[in-house]
């Protein structure tokens, strides 16, 4: 048997009980969930002809770009700068940033809700800087989902980027400046671009993440919290539709792997 051939089946045999795992776990549950979306009714027609489902689906999309715009805004300069630290407390300041992870969803959507209730202390601070009505209060509104979910999703992005970050070589920025960029130019020129790769990872899983969440969606929106794996729940569990809702999470699958696999081409690229 040729050396390559050997080769081929030792991989195979190591990735089988991967794949089988993979596939009993993932693949066979999602074909059965496509399967009972067909039942019944058309259920893809009526989503995608109610304009209130639709309203729901761009919210979702519309909640997952604004948490990773603020991840990624927030997480780049403290990754960089966790990356760039000569400080041999570097790896316990990168361990804290993930403290956020270690909490339950629950406890945490319910801290959010204290700051966020009309005496709470973020709602309070907005009220004395009359931007907001006297009776404003961030619990139910839109914002205060994204600021929960990103203060939630933060970690993941500064842990990527720090990653590739810290693979950067040093001596490419110093070259730059050396060449005359002022050391914010040499950051766009050469470390953003260079961690491009980075970005893209990190915003895929946050967006991921994010049109997908449901603890602190529904905690923090209330009754407002138009998000899709919301109405999921509510079409399962109290509407009992369950093909709606099987193809309502179809629906959800199809966007997400759409998007990761938009992302993987432009990584693909982007190593070529």
């Amino acid at each position: 048997m040729p050396a390559s051939a050997r080769r081929g089946l030792i991989a195979a045999g190591l990735l089988a009980p991967a794949a089988l795992v993979f596939a009993l776990l993932f693949l066979w549950p999602q074909f059965g969930l496509f399967l009972q979306s067909l039942e019944g009714p058309p259920t893809y027609s009526r989503f995608l002809g109610d304009g209130y489902y639709l309203g729901v689906l761009g919210n979702s999309l519309l909640l997952g770009v604004c948490v990773t715009l603020v991840t990624l805004v927030l997480g780049f300069p403290l990754a960089f700068l966790l990356a760039r630290a000569e400080t041999r407390w570097a790896g316990l300041l990168l361990l804290l940033t993930t403290f956020p992870l270690w909490v339950s969803a629950v406890v945490r959507s319910f801290a959010w809700m204290v700051l966020f209730f009309r005496s709470g202390v973020a709602s309070r601070l907005l009220q004395g800087s009359g931007l907001v009505p006297p009776d404003f209060q961030l619990i139910g509104t839109f914002a205060g989902v994204v600021i929960a979910l990103a203060q939630v999703l933060l970690p993941i992005m500064i842990v990527t980027l720090y990653a590739v970050i810290r693979g950067i070589d040093r001596d490419l920025e110093h070259a730059a400046m050396n060449l005359g960029a002022s050391p914010a130019v040499a950051l766009w020129l050469v470390t953003l671009r260079l961690a491009r790769g980075g970005v893209l990872a990190g915003s895929l899983l946050v967006f991921s993440l994010s049109v997908s969440a449901f603890a602190t969606p529904s905690m923090i929106g209330g009754a407002r919290a138009h998000f899709m794996a919301v109405t999921i729940y509510e079409q399962t569990l109290e509407l009992l539709d369950w093909p709606f809702a099987a193809a309502i999470a179809a629906i959800l699958l199809v966007i997400s792997l759409s998007v990761a696999l938009t992302y993987g081409r432009l990584l693909g690229e982007r190593a070529r």
